[in-house]
């Protein structure tokens, strides 16, 4: 009986992997490109469609300012890209922003670095599984009124697969990955010819937007715009986060999957916009578009179509395991440092940080439930997290070749005190464009964060001076064993039978010479049963009846302990009989009084909790039958 959870957690997870097997489960460059960069290259499914929203809003859709748009975002990417290879290298076991900018900055920033990461991690799981959401619903728009409860399952089974292992989901996310890569790919290769063969004709029906060109969209518009693309770059940290994650050479293995990654992401959103322009597709709520531009140049309602739109919703789908390779990871770094919970410090049977896994899915369900799996309402609380650990990464790497001065620094420190500034101007600027959209949720929730990783630090701190050896008092020991502290053995009695006098028996060998038995009792008629009941049975102790006019047990059994005062001179040791049913669902058709009880006694100081466990098997029933006949 007792296997079976055991079985149903095998049948999902797979079977346990050793700690010796760790260094085994190292990912080559290619299962890695897979697992920390299907976010950021997954984004380019739909970051022209949110530039372009924008430049519809402001009533210009044929001018050419979502292509330059897109070129000033590929040269962010490119700065960002070089920096972070630098981070690589300079920390071969993992520089993430929070390292890197608590190592050089202080506490301070890389808590806010931690904090807007963590932020990032959870709207990138939301926002990529609803654009997934979106490519289902562009091709059966029947499933449309599905779209939440579809993101809650995609979410669970992502979840699922990564704790299962990092090998296991790297394999499960190869697929996807690079389906995505060729089919947009060759989208794009495709669609270029044909638009230069003059082959190549516009899917929309609907007619262009007026617009007198780009001289129509003010600062405010163009700004707004590139800050939507720029969900492009968000995921791009996900490697340095995890070098040790890398098959030997970590660093180079690592720094060469990050150029990689941004050379397709770069190729991709060019090519899309491109494209895009050059067919003046127009955003829609029905269809993304991608799926227009697949329409046009694969053909409406052919394979190829088809093909396109499964491999953009796999990539969506899946493209939140980036977060789920480096949440749990980030989790582990701060519970490390005393900044969250020890429980994410807990690794599971499959070598996961199970614990960071199951609650990054929740956070980003929760945020999916909200608003409603629509990715431009989620958009605004997207990326703006990303940028401001990106500003303080780099800053920090500045320092850190300032403090080196090795050969070299000067150049090092200027490529990345350029990706600083640029990331720090993008920040501003999705602070001041998105701000009334909801980016204003993001410092609130950031704020509340810095707080809470605070007030755990000083927990932790404080708990660990209380219980530091250095504050043992040796002479206070030897008192008390010198004078031999009273104790009292207290067990609480509802009925008599085969659990009672063990327990009995057990007081009596902790305490014989002060071991009270007490009946917490709101029915006096009950109550004068027991008494006659044990006295009858001849148990050799004495029983106590507590009153309880208003039918409870907790309150007045713990109000008794008191009673007698518990100090380091005079422990009360509480015993606890305890049935063990033989199934789970059984549990439920008894009272909870004994771990309720448990629960309040933890708050008590110098009184002890024992358990007499009494396990009901099948034997144990038959033989009960057996006696009754």
């Amino acid at each position: 009986m007792s296997l079976r959870p055991h079985i149903i957690k095998r049948v999902l997870l797979g079977q346990p992997i050793p700690t010796s097997e760790e260094r085994h489960q190292r990912l080559s460059k290619k299962t890695a490109l897979s697992i920390f960069s299907s976010d950021p290259i997954s984004s380019s499914a739909y970051a022209t469609e949110e530039i372009l929203v924008v430049l519809v809003g402001a009533g210009v859709v044929l001018s050419r300012a979502s292509l330059y748009i897109s070129m000033v975002i590929a040269v962010l990417l490119a700065i960002v890209i070089l920096s972070y290879q630098q981070t690589i290298r300079a920390y071969p076991n993992g520089g993430g922003s929070y390292i890197v900018s608590t190592a050089n900055l202080g506490r301070a920033p890389g808590l806010v670095a931690a904090t807007a990461l963590m932020i990032d991690y959870v709207m990138t799981v939301a926002v990529s599984v609803a654009a997934g959401v979106a490519a289902v619903t562009s091709a059966l728009p029947a499933a449309y009124p599905y779209r939440v409860i579809i993101s809650v399952v995609v979410i669970a089974l992502v979840a699922l697969v990564n704790l299962r292992g990092v090998r296991e989901s790297g394999r499960v996310f190869m697929a996807p990955t690079y389906g995505f890569v060729i089919m947009a790919g060759g989208l794009i290769i495709v669609g270029i010819v044909r638009y230069f063969t003059g082959s190549l004709h516009s899917a929309t029906a609907g007619p262009a937007l007026p617009g007198n060109g780009l001289g129509m969209l003010g600062f405010f518009l163009l700004l707004r715009a590139f800050t939507a693309g720029c969900t492009t770059l968000t995921g791009t940290e996900a490697i340095s986060n995890g070098v040790p994650a890398f098959k030997p050479p970590e660093s180079r293995n690592a720094a060469i999957t990050l150029g990689i990654m941004g050379i397709i992401l770069g190729s991709l959103l060019l090519g899309i916009t491109y494209l895009s322009q050059a067919l003046h597709l127009v955003p829609s709520t029905e269809q993304t578009i991608l799926s227009q531009l697949g329409r046009a140049v694969y053909g409406n309602g052919s394979f190829l179509y088809y093909m396109l739109q499964v491999a953009t919703m796999a990539i969506l789908f899946l493209a939140g395991n980036t977060s789920f390779a480096d949440f749990p990871r980030l989790s582990y770094i701060l519970a490390r440092d005393g900044l969250m919970p020890r429980q994410f410090m807990n690794r599971g049977d499959k070598l996961a940080f199970s614990n960071g896994i199951i609650g990054l899915a929740v956070l980003s369900i929760t945020i999916v439930v909200i608003f409603g799996a629509n990715v431009t309402r989620m958009i605004p609380l997207y990326a703006v997290g990303v940028f401001v650990s990106f500003t303080l990464s780099q800053a920090g790497m500045v320092v850190h070749w300032y403090r080196l001065r090795t050969d070299g620094w000067r150049r090092r420190a200027i490529m990345n005190g350029v990706g600083s500034v640029a990331t720090a101007i993008v920040a501003g600027m999705q602070m001041v464009t998105k701000f009334t959209e909801g980016a204003f949720i993001v410092l609130i929730a950031g704020a509340l964060l810095v707080f809470i990783f605070d007030r755990i630090s000083r927990h932790y701190q404080r708990i660990s001076r209380i219980l530091s050896p250095e504050r043992i008092d040796r002479s206070h020991l030897s008192s008390i064993a010198r004078s031999r502290p009273r104790t009292t053995v207290i067990l609480f009695v509802s009925q008599v039978n085969e659990l009672t006098a063990r327990a009995i028996a057990m007081g009596h060998a902790i305490a014989p010479d002060d071991f009270r038995a007490v009946n917490i009792s709101s029915d006096p008629d009950q109550a004068d049963r027991l008494l006659e009941t044990w006295e009858d049975t001849e148990l050799g102790v004495p029983l106590t009846v507590v009153e309880s006019p208003f039918r409870e047990f907790v309150r007045p059994a713990v109000e008794y302990i008191q009673s007698l005062e518990p100090s380091p001179s005079h422990s009360v040791t509480v015993i606890i009989p305890e049935f063990i049913v033989e199934h789970w669902w059984e549990h439920v058709l008894h009272n909870q009084n004994a771990l309720r009880l448990k629960a309040a006694l933890l708050g008590l100081p110098w009184v002890v909790v024992t358990s007499v466990p009494f396990h009901i098997g099948r034997s144990d029933a038959e033989a009960a039958e057996m006696q009754g006949n």
